[in-house]
């Protein structure tokens, strides 16, 4: 297949994943493209895949300076830690045209977005709302880059690498997401969240993506082993902070006051909404998870207070605003909740 209609067919989506067994590789030989369209699959049908549009976004992003990642050394020149993958990538791509990498450059600069919306643009394309669809010009930008650079090649070198991490997933989501998604209130007939790995990617790093056709969560590589707990809390925070957006410090009574004192605790979060909504993602994360009593604790100390309590006021028969703000009053009217 030539390269520039193998990349009219990847930006249009008209390549489709291609199902495998869970855990195995796709319908070709490993090596091959065509194995990025196939997806691993968990016992209960829970997808995990690589994407190659997310994949040429990230070879473009590290290209041009993207270069995010655990601190290896400080000084006297500060260097990140990156994975095996990602470093074959970015090191082939140093001799590759500086046409493309000129054009991304002032592509980025003129459009200052975060990268979930680049993200929402290449997986929802023309389905993705809000910000990302002022990304009028990307896909012609990926294109370039997958005609005058060897992606194709360098997705092929990296493949078996994608599935070791893609089938590592594959046996600690289907409790913890299929109990999310009940008490998250996704509605039941429409695609349930999909792990994207993407080996471009900052080490440990989750960025949930609504793209108008269902969630993707993209998760970087795993720092040693995946972690399911970190990911279900970002999808909750995705998810919530999209139902829930100016809601809670009208409502929440007491939110202002527990924020102040979840601060002075080292709580990140600004304003009520998001503390309020940090709360909520946690303790449904660690319900989900099956997390110790421990994890409760150790969260409550770093300032996310009487999560315990709040797992308790979650009902998936009811909508999410009903038991969120359920549970949120439990925690402004009971201090020892912040213990």
């Amino acid at each position: 297949m030539r390269a520039p209609h193998l990349a009219s067919l990847l930006l249009t989506g008209v390549l489709a994943s291609t199902h495998a067994e869970a855990g195995t590789p796709g319908i070709r030989g490993v090596g091959g493209e065509e194995d990025w369209f196939a997806s691993v699959y968990t016992s209960r049908g829970q997808e995990v895949r690589a994407d190659a549009r997310v994949f040429t976004l990230f070879a473009l992003l590290n290209r041009a300076g993207y270069d995010a990642g655990p601190v290896e050394q400080r000084h006297p020149i500060p260097r990140h830690r990156h994975g095996p993958a990602r470093t074959h990538v970015r090191e082939a791509l140093e001799e590759a045209s500086r046409g493309v990498l000129d054009e991304a450059r002032a592509y980025f600069a003129a459009h200052p977005e975060p990268i979930e919306v680049y993200l929402a643009r290449v997986l929802g394309g023309a389905s993705a709302s809000g910000a990302a669809r002022r990304l009028d010009g990307l896909e012609a930008l990926l294109e370039r880059a997958e005609r005058d650079w060897p992606l194709a090649a360098l997705r092929a070198r990296t493949l078996t690498t994608y599935r070791a991490e893609q089938r590592a997933w594959l046996p600690r989501l289907d409790p913890p997401f299929q109990q999310a998604a009940r008490l998250l209130g996704l509605p039941e007939g429409e695609p349930a969240p999909t792990l994207v790995v993407n080996l471009l990617e900052a080490e440990g790093s989750i960025r949930p993506v609504e793209t108008g056709r269902g969630w993707v969560i993209v998760v970087g590589p795993a720092t040693r082993a995946p972690e399911v707990e970190p990911v279900v809390r970002e999808l909750s925070r995705g998810v919530l902070g999209a139902r829930l957006a100016g809601r809670l410090g009208p409502r929440w009574s007491g939110g202002a006051a527990v924020l102040k004192e979840a601060r002075a605790r080292g709580a990140g979060e600004g304003t009520v909404d998001e503390y309020g909504v940090a709360l909520l993602s946690r303790a449904l994360a660690l319900m989900a998870t099956g997390a110790p009593a421990g994890a409760y604790e150790a969260a409550g100390r770093e300032g996310y207070f009487g999560l315990k309590h709040l797992a308790r006021s979650f009902e998936g028969s009811r909508p999410v605003d009903a038991w969120a703000l359920d549970g949120l009053a439990r925690v402004s009217s009971d201090p020892a909740l912040r213990k």
